[in-house]
């Protein structure tokens, strides 16, 4: 080989080393250069929120602002339900003390009309006896109506001279307690002759003689109290009763079944008729 080819040979073989020298540094600097543009990466990624990550971390939040919101509506509705509850019971106690005061008013008033109605039973008991005291007193009465008014009239005389002349019964004076007229509404009728006799049996005679004189205008009655008349009216007036009539000091109808009855003067008579109808 000559010199010059020899030396071509070692310039050759010299240039290759150097390109391959430089080929090595030129990888190695690119290949660093990736190295730390993928750790740049890197670090970057692990600061980027996936949607995964990102539905967990929504979910996350999602459910603590449910729990916070649970417990702030628990705990109102805790206070609301407590504060019910507290004036419920404060309205349960005026309730029940409500009912207490109107239980006492019902039973203070109940005490009254029982009371009232006791009342009501001893007047008309107290008004009862009365009147019976009253038309006892009157038993040997004799009311007369029809018998004309003189002037300067001696009513006792001419009382007796008229019996004797009509009926032929001879009266003594001790026999007559009181004769006397009673005052009148009516100025245009005589006023009402009331006889008192000392004897009921007199009395007896007398009245068996009524219709004579009731033929000469004359009526003779029983001598009746204020109350037993009201009581004989209405008697009268009712549609069952046929008469009504005072014997011996007591009140008595006839009703149109011909039953023979008593009557006092609070009697509902429609009621006391069907009551002893049934007994």
């Amino acid at each position: 080989m000559s010199r010059s080819q020899k030396s071509s040979s070692k310039q050759s073989s010299k240039r290759v080393h150097v390109s391959s020298s430089s080929g090595d540094e030129v990888f190695s600097g690119d290949l660093a250069q990736i190295n730390k543009t993928l750790e740049i990466i890197q670090n970057q990624l692990k600061s980027v929120v996936t949607i995964e990550n990102m539905d967990n971390t929504l979910q996350k939040g999602f459910e603590k602002m449910r729990i916070e919101i649970c417990k702030k509506i628990n705990a109102d509705l805790t206070r609301e339900i407590g504060e019910l509850k507290t004036s419920l019971a404060e309205e349960k106690e005026k309730v029940q003390t409500l009912i207490s005061e109107r239980d006492k008013i019902k039973s203070e008033m109940l005490q009254i009309v029982s009371k009232q109605q006791q009342l009501e039973v001893d007047l008309q008991e107290s008004i009862k006896l009365g009147n019976r005291n009253e038309q006892y007193s009157r038993k040997k009465n004799i009311k007369i109506l029809g018998i004309k008014e003189k002037t300067g009239e001696n009513i006792k005389a001419d009382f007796k001279n008229m019996v004797s002349s009509l009926t032929g019964i001879q009266l003594d004076d001790n026999q007559i307690v009181a004769i006397h007229r009673l005052p009148s509404k009516y100025r245009d009728r005589p006023r009402p002759i009331i006889l008192k006799l000392f004897h009921s049996e007199i009395k007896i005679s007398l009245m068996r003689k009524k219709q004579v004189f009731r033929d000469k205008g004359i009526l003779m009655f029983e001598d009746v109290t204020k109350r037993n008349t009201q009581l004989i009216n209405r008697l009268k007036n009712n549609d069952d009763i046929a008469s009504a009539w005072l014997y011996n000091g007591s009140v008595f109808a006839k009703t149109t079944q011909d039953e023979r009855l008593t009557f006092d003067l609070f009697d509902n008579i429609s009621e006391s008729i069907n009551d002893r109808r049934r007994n």
